[in-house]
């Protein structure tokens, strides 16, 4: 063929792939549908053929992508990296300038003046020649950047009091050089210095640590280093560092001393801070060595009169509100319109006319300055939420909220040096309980959501579900297993090694776990005829004690796949590929075709899996969302590390679980031989309740009954005996018809187990038939080595091992190729991040299920549909998929947002609200997070919650007693 011919073509070699696949599965249906759709055989190979053509499709479609290519230069990947740090922060930062109304209708006119010894170095050391002297129009961008150029050493220092508008200028700093910036140039980076802690870490190690964590693509491993070091030390980042004064004072010496080893002509730097913190620093410490030091000027009483004036709303005349209040003002008000922030503040509070300025004119309301500003920053929130009608948030409530939200930040996020609010750490503020028995819970109901059902109407899914209590008990011992699995097997993040102590520990801890199950289970019910994982009436108790044994397996397969009990948001993998969206959408078609497929030969289970998995897959290939932190790297990579991640995981898994079912099984083996070794013999010629006790001439007991016996036979397959079961008995059928008889019958004990014998039947799987005899005859029945019963145990539950090894290795195959963390470098705000971190898990959730499932339907043909593989694996497969979108980002906060709502402490819609805040400007975004406007701000609604807070039981020890 021609490399022209069009059959080379991408898409048309796409199409062709997608009309042989639908051809394949249109033609397997019509075969099927006209042979035995009843068989077993038949049923399984629908499944696993649906599902590999599936599969296939999105292979081959994915491997349509852009190829990973050559690995680029070093150096144009950093200068590639750079342009995409500018392009973040430029977005970041001109929507919040937006949000401060920076440009509403221009700036304040904020002017500096240089600051000399012995605030500021010698000014030989400086530069030679002085700064220019402040002039109309040095408030303006290019004045800021252009100062900042003057200084050779390329170090400024920006002095000022609270409000001064220091952080204003940082921004407009930030955005001047970014506009005057070259592709390939420095990047100016805003960095709160309240995280930092000198005496821990290097000024540079602390910048890139910053890095990596704002923006994730940074993080990614370069040379010795991460990329965000490499862009540190090739000069790429211009480090911004607002708020000096915010660091404990203890620190400020060593905070100066890290400043002066580590700046270079690599590392140029603006640098803000509150006078009075910055002249306690040098005179315990010294001076930024050759940085140029300004200090902002209190606005002048004319400058903040003429902005409110012209901010406020004109009447016929051409006077507002702010006409008579600024005609003669008290002092304290001209104080307190000295700052920027209190301008902005003022010009907010009394924007319209539900207010009226003329309140600050009362002296004996406001006698201070600082008065003055409690009431504007108490009014700031409830004006910023009540200058709109219809609202969806009371002034009020969002005041209470965002104290709360306020006091949470200074308690919590003031300890681990940010001042961010990231919405994947909320569940943070839970209590350290609530944060385990929430995911717990949102598992268990995300679970009971599709396996009650399929329980209930499909077939053979769960063989002995045949009341409520059953399923209650289980239920409830699946939510303990999680709670302690979750608690001591997940790792704590996503940043936690992995390594061959961790895996040891986690078997160890499973076994831990399971030891004192198994010999509670084992006394209980003692498994005298064996261990049976399928059709078999089960004493209720042990429901409870099974359903802690699957969420405690539930959370071993979690564990092994990577999942962390704090995850980071996730991004859309394919998001980086030009066909990837494409592929997941075929994907999708073809599992969404194979449901009416399946449910057309009545397999209900594997057609209402795969048509939802279908749904799911289509909605998150339908979304553009936030980019994954990890460059896409083309289709195999992709697969390498699903494949990496079967192999790894199908490995650790099978050989805790069988480890693990090894001790499970000796445990219950030894107290069911203990039990029948010391069980007293029956004679040949005495009767138990009418059952008769007899050893034939080769050794084998039997038991004939005292006359007819009443029961049901239910067929398991062709090559498989039916399993006779009581008449009475609540066993579910699922589906299958029995065949009533009533008639004398003889248990006969083989090595397989027991046998029932009746006239004109086939022979019988008899061990729900045992399960009603008198003890004292299971016991004789039971009778053999102690090495043959613990043998019987542990052989059943070695299988089901192998099957938690196959589950597990298809959950940490995909787990580990699909979870990659968003790229908060480009995101569009925490909204975004969070839409994208439901699309991505509800995607990898829904693989992860299916890919399960089919691999169990394949296996039953070869191990039989009658032990662990072929009745108990729905138990397993479909909670590897609902259960872990409690261990997303988003499903955590799920939970968080409801404890967050009945406590009080936030509203239903918590992410709305927030968003609201910030279109509102109360709060700002930095990527993904949310910050407050202004740290004076927190601070005043931190200490109006913690004084409510003390007020209120105050105010209940003083209520007067009733005479």
């Amino acid at each position: 063929m021609a490399p022209g011919s069009p059959l080379r073509r991408t898409h048309v070699q796409r199409r062709i792939g997608l009309g042989l696949a639908c051809a394949a599965l249109i033609t397997l249906a019509v075969v099927l549908w006209k042979g035995d759709v009843e068989s077993t055989g038949t049923a399984t190979w629908i499944s696993v053929v649906s599902a590999v053509v599936s599969a296939f499709a999105f292979v081959a479609d994915l491997l349509n992508g852009p190829g990973g290519g050559d690995a680029p230069d070093p150096a144009d990947r950093r200068r590639r990296a750079a342009d995409a740090l500018a392009e973040a922060v430029r977005s970041q930062w001109a929507a919040e300038a937006q949000l401060r109304r920076l440009q509403d209708p221009e700036p304040l006119s904020v002017r500096w003046s240089r600051v000399g010894p012995p605030l500021a170095d010698h000014q030989g050391n400086i530069r030679r020649g002085l700064l220019p002297p402040p002039r109309d129009g040095d408030q303006q961008l290019g004045r800021v950047v252009e100062a900042f150029a003057a200084v050779p050493s390329r170090r400024l220092v920006v002095l000022g009091g609270p409000g001064a508008g220091k952080s204003i200028l940082a921004v407009q700093f930030v955005l001047g050089m970014l506009a005057a910036r070259q592709p390939g140039g420095p990047v100016p980076v805003l960095f709160p210095l309240a995280g930092w802690n000198p005496r821990a870490l290097t000024l540079r190690a602390w910048l890139a640590e910053r890095l990596a964590a704002e923006y994730r693509t940074l993080a990614a491993p370069s040379g010795d280093g991460t990329l965000a070091r490499d862009l540190l030390d090739a000069g790429l980042v211009l480090p911004v560092l607002d708020g000096f004064d915010e660091l404990p004072p203890p620190a400020h010496g060593e905070a100066m001393r890290r400043l002066n080893a580590e700046l270079d002509e690599r590392l140029p730097v603006l640098l803000t801070c509150r006078t009075t913190a910055w002249t306690r620093a040098v005179q315990a410490g010294d001076v930024l060595t050759a940085a140029e030091v300004v200090e902002l000027r209190r606005l002048d009483f004319g400058t903040a009169r003429t902005y409110l004036e012209r901010t406020a709303r004109p009447d016929g005349r051409g006077s507002t509100s702010w006409t008579p209040v600024l005609q003669a003002p008290p002092g304290p008000l001209t104080e307190v319109l000295g700052t920027p922030l209190m301008v902005a503040l003022a010009r907010t509070v009394y924007g319209d006319t539900s207010r009226d300025p003329a309140e600050l004119l009362d002296t004996a309301r406001f006698p201070t300055a600082e008065s003055i500003e409690e009431h504007l920053l108490d009014a700031f929130v409830p004006a910023a939420f009540g200058d709109a009608p219809g609202s969806t948030w009371r002034p009020d409530a969002a005041h209470r909220w965002l104290r709360r939200l306020a006091r949470d930040l200074d308690g919590h996020d003031r300890q681990r040096g940010t001042w961010r609010l990231a919405w994947w750490e909320v569940p943070d503020a839970m209590p350290g309980a609530l944060r385990v028995t929430g995911p717990a819970l949102t598992a268990l109901l995300a679970t009971a959501a599709l396996l009650v059902p399929m329980a209930w109407y499909g077939r053979g899914v769960v063989g002995n579900w045949d009341s409520t209590l059953s399923m209650v008990l289980h239920f409830t011992g699946i939510f303990l297993g999680l709670c302690c699995g979750f608690a001591c097997l997940l790792p704590a993040t996503a940043d936690t090694p992995q390594g061959p102590r961790r895996l040891a520990r986690t078997a160890v801890t499973m076994t831990a776990f399971a030891a004192p199950l198994a010999a509670v289970a084992g006394f209980l019910a003692p498994p005298l005829f064996g261990m049976r994982l399928g059709d078999a009436i089960t004493p209720r108790p042990i429901w409870f004690f099974n359903g802690c044994a699957f969420g405690l397996i539930l959370s071993m397969l979690f564990a092994v796949a990577g999942l962390p009990r704090r995850p980071p948001p996730l991004g859309l993998p394919w998001a980086g590929s030009a066909s990837g969206p494409g592929a997941v959408r075929a994907l999708a078609i073809g599992l969404a075709a194979a449901g009416p497929v399946l449910l057309a030969v009545r397999l209900v289970v594997p057609a209402l899996i795969c048509f939802v998995a279908g749904l799911l897959l289509g909605l998150a290939g339908q979304r553009h969302g936030e980019r994954a932190a990890a460059p896409f790297t083309g289709p195999v990579a992709v697969l390498r590390g699903f494949g990496s991640g079967l192999l790894r995981g199908f490995a650790v898994c099978s050989l805790i679980a069988v480890s693990g079912c090894a001790v499970v099984g000796g445990i219950a083996g030894a107290i069911a031989a203990y039990e029948i070794r010391s069980a007293p013999s029956l004679t040949d010629t005495g009767r138990t309740d009418g059952w008769r006790p007899r050893v034939s001439p080769g050794g084998i007991r039997t038991l004939d009954s005292p006359g007819p016996y009443a029961g049901e036979l239910l067929p398991r397959g062709a090559h498989t005996k039916p399993l006779a079961v009581p008449g009475h008995s609540g066993i579910a059928r699922n589906g299958r018809t029995p065949e009533p008889f009533r008639q004398p019958v003889r248990i006969r004990m083989e090595r397989e187990g027991p046998v029932l014998i009746t006239a004109g039947h086939p022979p019988a799987d008899a061990w729900n038939v045992v399960s009603e005899l008198p003890h004292p005859v299971q016991l004789w029945l039971a009778y053999r080595s102690t090495p043959a019963v613990i043998g019987d145990v542990v052989g059943p539950l070695a299988e089901f091992g192998v099957l938690v090894g196959a589950i597990g290795g298809c959950a940490s195959g995909v787990y580990r190729a699909l979870s990659t963390p968003s790229d908060t470098l480009r995101a569009a705000g925490p909204q975004s991040t969070l839409r994208t971190d439901r699309a991505a898990t509800a995607a990898r959730s829904a693989i992860a299920a299916v890919l399960a499932g089919g691999v169990c339907l394949a296996l039953i043909p070869v191990v039989g549909s009658g032990g662990a593989l072929g009745t108990m694996h729905t138990e397993l497969w479909v909670p590897v998929g609902t259960s872990a979108l409690a261990l997303s980002a988003w499903g955590r906060l799920l939970t968080a947002r409801i404890w967050l709502a009945v406590t009080g402490r936030a509203p239903w819609r918590l992410m709305a609200f927030l968003e609201e805040a910030h279109r509102r400007g109360v709060l700002r975004q930095s990527g993904a997070h949310y910050e407050f406007r202004h740290l004076r701000l927190q601070q005043r609604l931190a200490g109006a919650a913690d004084d409510e807070r003390r007020a209120a039981p105050a105010g209940a020890s003083g209520r007067s007693p009733v005479s």
